[in-house]
């Protein structure tokens, strides 16, 4: 296997021990690849997901996106959709398992890349159920740990009437948090952000510059390569911000157990079950690693990261809010690769930018190909990517009516 000869030390053994990168956890989850992990959905589950006015009203206002396409009806009905349609990033929820939560028990998971891909709308009334299968692991040398593991994830979700929407092609980074906690400690740790009122009035600002393309159609033979994307700005991150941005992607998943969100005797059952897995806040109190995610002490101490960090759900939300503004009402978005490539710490402002790289043709579809940056306030790229979407044709609807 790719890497396994760096499986050296403690870490050569065919036991699976806690918060260690060994041989035998790595056995383990190669023994998962290619098999299918599908949730139990129950009827009841479904209709009460099912995706009605409130939950996509909720999902727009999480992610700040105020597209009258997700909130108003009236408008929704005189669009090309016919009705309301869901944020496209509400196809992330086809998770059914993700390396937060899937194998190597103790080691701490970070989002490496993710690929999605759409064919229809999530429309009023449409409800999904989803499939995820583990493609590939891998042993790598890592900067954080000196060795960790990936893991790449398939997810395919189909809609009520068994069409399906699109895939979600996933990549992890698995590492151990002592030995990132103790490289971190030696490693110059960057400045989290501070903000003069001035510098709170200019991302204030940018907010108002926002530009949705709406009901106008943007025709594919009138953009041009190099052309900019007008941004969105989003932050400064907070923990109020990020919570909302993970609840939106866990508690709401459908039929997925992708994350930790336990509390109480929950909590307390799981700690029985997997006592290491508990991590201490600053009063003393056992939670699920999740929480390290929400405080600069705790990604100090058990990361050795320089302050708490976002959820990458939130960076696909607001590129997807970029892109959509853009393409308007009469686009649709085909396709969004995203690498991260630095965390978004507790405080970045980030900035969703791109820019138009070249238009094809493909079958009946044509395309414009985008680059993507997410950069923070320090000009410091966090994501990095590409973009396709299909746009309308002035020619082509001229033929068509011929």
């Amino acid at each position: 296997m790719a890497g396994e000869e760096l499986l050296s030390g403690e870490r050569d053994t065919e036991d699976i021990v806690f918060g260690t990168l060994t041989r035998g956890a790595v056995q383990k989850m190669n023994a998962r690849i290619g098999v299918e992990r599908v949730a139990k959905i129950e009827p009841w589950y479904l209709e009460e997901f099912r995706f009605n006015r409130s939950l996509i009203r909720k999902v727009a206002h999480a992610i700040g996106d105020f597209n009258p396409l997700y909130l108003d009806l009236e408008y929704a009905r005189q669009s090309p959709f016919g009705t309301i349609i869901a944020p496209p990033g509400v196809l992330m929820w086809v998770e059914q398992t993700n390396a937060a939560t899937d194998g190597f028990p103790g080691l701490h998971a970070l989002w490496r890349e993710v690929t999605l891909e759409w064919k229809l709308p999530v429309k009023l009334g449409d409800t999904f159920t989803g499939k995820t299968v583990l493609t590939d692991v891998a042993v790598v040398e890592s900067e954080l740990s000196g060795v960790a593991a990936t893991q790449d994830y398939i997810n395919i979700a189909t809609n009520q009437d068994g069409e399906e929407i699109g895939q979600v092609h996933t990549s992890w980074h698995r590492f151990e948090r002592p030995t990132s906690a103790a490289r971190g400690k030696k490693k110059k740790k960057r400045e989290l952000a501070r903000y003069r009122p001035e510098d709170i009035e200019k991302i204030r600002q940018d907010y108002q510059k926002e530009i949705r393309r709406g009901s106008t159609p943007r025709f594919w033979e009138e953009v041009e390569a190099g052309e900019e994307i007008p941004f969105v700005v989003k932050g400064p991150t907070s923990r109020a911000q990020r919570a909302l941005g993970e609840t939106r992607h866990g508690m709401l998943s459908f039929g997925g157990s992708k994350d930790w969100s336990v509390s109480h005797a929950q909590a307390y059952k799981l700690f029985r079950r997997y006592p290491a897995l508990r991590v201490y806040l600053e009063q003393g109190i056992p939670q699920v690693p999740l929480a390290i995610h929400n405080s600069t002490f705790r990604s100090r101490k058990y990361l050795g990261l320089p302050g708490g960090y976002d959820a990458g759900y939130q960076r696909i939300d607001w590129t997807i809010h970029m892109l959509t503004n853009w393409q308007g009402d009469h686009g649709f978005l085909k396709k969004l690769y995203l690498m991260f490539t630095a965390p978004n710490l507790m405080g970045d402002t980030t900035w969703c930018r791109g820019r138009v790289t070249g238009k094809r043709i493909e079958g009946e579809q044509h395309i414009v190909d985008i680059e993507l940056d997410n950069i923070n306030q320090m000009d410091v790229i966090v994501s990095k990517g590409s973009a396709e979407v299909v746009l309308m044709s002035k020619d082509a609807r001229k033929a068509r009516k011929a």
